[in-house]
């Protein structure tokens, strides 16, 4: 069918589906079964769209107050999809007249928040360059500040950095697909050559980035921001539905909700002292706040063996272990002669930081933990997704293999007024070497100290993700009809058993919805694995004791590494 806006809301004509092409749409995730089998017809309806340009520099960004539905069966989904690409003159592509069915449309894993999808088109004689369709999740109106968000982004846009934005609408947005790079995964951002890259990439964004005035006006870094906004809307509206409906919202805090804030704010407290607090919103930059290996992209010609300059270095340089052995009471680190490679940064544009939904004023120990703690997380696996694996956490090296790699590109003295015994009061008598081992020491201990923070942070955000308390659907909702309307058509859709034969009955159960995105992550669970942490943290720090916590919850607390070094 032609994608024509003729042709989109032509009357009359009834497109069908059928099982076996739903299964060979790509997905990240297994998918749970469902009841909701659906066939389909349509009628044409549509009203014109007031297109609004968004100027970055000379290029403008057409912007259009329209919602794409993305549980629309695929077929009405891509006729949605070209009709967007017509309605917000996407470069290449609002020109041509376009068949649907030549038309891919694939999920890129990696997302949680977003669903992701990378679209082609090639009929043969006309192929056109790849976009990628970004659609924002649900329950995000009160984590995400759009607006906020695009001018973030309008920002970036302007310095080259990330994809290129190419059209806006109320949900979601184009971007321009980047040939030749591969999501990283959970492995690959561990490797020791990565990992110093990623290291530099985020202090070109900690250090290149400009934050505005306004944003030096706020007491509280973004994190601590949304952290209290998002504690508001929980005990607003989330909690008192599990409360009215007998459920025990308690075990995911692993202590009640009221003991929770408690903890929260005793560690708050504690957290923000161990800084300057005259000088506390100096310690502000441009973050992004969701390094997951699911948000850094590589070249796949990248080889690591191109930037690796030697092997070894002398000790005063690069040794891991003149680091630690200066410390010498602190007897739980090792101390093996473990030496880090040196590598070039002639390569770094190779990986790119994309997804900047969360960036904003924020402490670099912040964005660097974030990124530690993602490597605990297999948003992938196939039975636990939502589980935090506390033996993935990086050791002592390979924190300090990212850390070294991050406060040596483009030196910054200093990098926080974290207060500490040592002062270097005298530049001039104070050896290069000392220092820059005094900086990477003291970055390792504030994430420790920040620690916390992310994993408050995204425990609040999986309570929103999960949402209201919803009872199970009742078995007289399954059979039913509704119209939906989409970009420039009304799509009349019969859902459950209305839309099936007796032959139909024996699969009810195994059969997938045939809809364009899925969500099968257990939020409530993620959330309880970050409160885990957070407890034992807490414990490890010496904020609280394990008996403040009740019994029954002790087998859950996950204890990581709160060692520092003594500075």
């Amino acid at each position: 069918m032609e994608s024509s806006r003729a042709n989109a809301i032509a009357s009359g004509q009834t497109r069908s589906r059928s099982r076996s092409r739903s299964r060979n749409r790509s997905r990240s995730t297994s998918r749970r079964p469902s009841l909701n089998k659906r066939s389909l017809s349509s009628s044409s309806s549509i009203g014109k769209l007031d297109i609004t340009p968004i100027e970055i520099q000379d290029r403008p960004i057409p912007r259009v107050g329209i919602t794409l539905d993305n549980t629309l069966p695929l077929d009405f989904f891509k006729q949605d999809i070209l009709a967007l690409t017509k309605t917000l003159r996407i470069s290449k592509w609002h020109k041509k007249t376009l068949n649907v069915k030549y038309l891919k449309v694939n999920r890129i894993s990696g997302a949680l928040t977003n669903s992701i999808y990378k679209i082609e088109y090639n009929d043969g004689n006309i192929e056109l360059p790849s976009l990628l369709l970004r659609v924002y999740g649900k329950n995000l109106d009160s984590i995400i500040d759009r607006d906020l968000e695009l001018d973030i982004l309008i920002k970036l846009s302007s310095k080259k950095i990330g994809p290129k934005l190419l059209g806006i609408f109320s949900n979601g947005r184009f971007e321009q697909f980047l040939e030749g790079f591969i999501t990283l995964d959970k492995d690959q951002v561990k490797h020791e050559v990565i990992s110093q890259m990623i290291g530099r990439r985020m202090k070109d964004l900690h250090y290149k980035i400009e934050l505005d005035s306004h944003d030096y006006e706020s007491k509280l870094p973004m994190c601590w921001r949304l952290i209290y906004k998002w504690l508001s809307i929980i005990e607003k509206d989330i909690v008192p539905s599990y409360i009215e409906n007998k459920v025990d919202i308690d075990s995911v805090f692993l202590t009640s909700f009221e003991n929770f804030k408690k903890l929260i704010e005793l560690y708050r407290n504690y957290l923000f002292n161990l800084y300057d607090v005259d000088k506390f919103t100096e310690n502000y930059k441009f973050c992004h706040n969701d390094t997951q290996y699911g948000n850094l992209l590589l070249d796949q010609t990248f080889n690591p063996k191109d930037i690796i300059l030697q092997k070894e270095l002398p000790s005063s340089a690069a040794s891991y272990s003149a680091i630690i052995d200066d410390d010498e009471e602190d007897d739980d680190y090792e101390t093996d002669d473990a030496v880090v490679i040196s590598t070039s940064n002639k390569k770094d544009t190779s990986l790119v930081v994309i997804d900047f939904e969360y960036s904003g004023p924020n402490f670099p120990a912040f964005d660097l933990e974030d990124h530690f703690s993602e490597w605990m997380s297999d948003y992938h696996n196939p039975e636990k997704s939502y589980f935090i694996h506390g033996e993935f956490y990086p050791n002592q090296l390979q924190k300090l293999n990212l850390i070294k790699s991050y406060i040596e590109y483009d030196f910054q003295y200093p990098s926080s007024n974290l207060n500490t015994k040592i002062k270097f009061n005298d530049f001039s008598k104070t050896n290069a070497t000392d220092l820059i081992q005094f900086e990477i020491k003291k970055l390792y201990n504030e994430t420790i100290y920040w620690r916390s923070t992310v994993q408050i942070y995204w425990c609040l955000w999986g309570i929103l993700q999960n949402g209201p308390f919803k009872a199970n659907d009742d078995i007289n909702t399954i059979s039913q009809k509704s119209e939906e309307q989409g970009v420039n058509s009304i799509y009349n859709i019969s859902t459950g058993v209305d839309s099936m034969s007796i032959d139909d009955h024996e699969n009810l159960i195994i059969e997938d919805a045939i809809t364009s995105s899925d969500d099968d992550f257990d939020y409530f669970k993620y959330s309880q694995q970050k409160a885990a942490i957070v407890i034992g943290d807490l414990i490890g720090l010496g904020l609280i004791s394990k008996s403040d916590i009740d019994v029954p919850y002790h087998n859950i607390i996950k204890y990581l590494d709160c060692n520092l070094f003594d500075i």
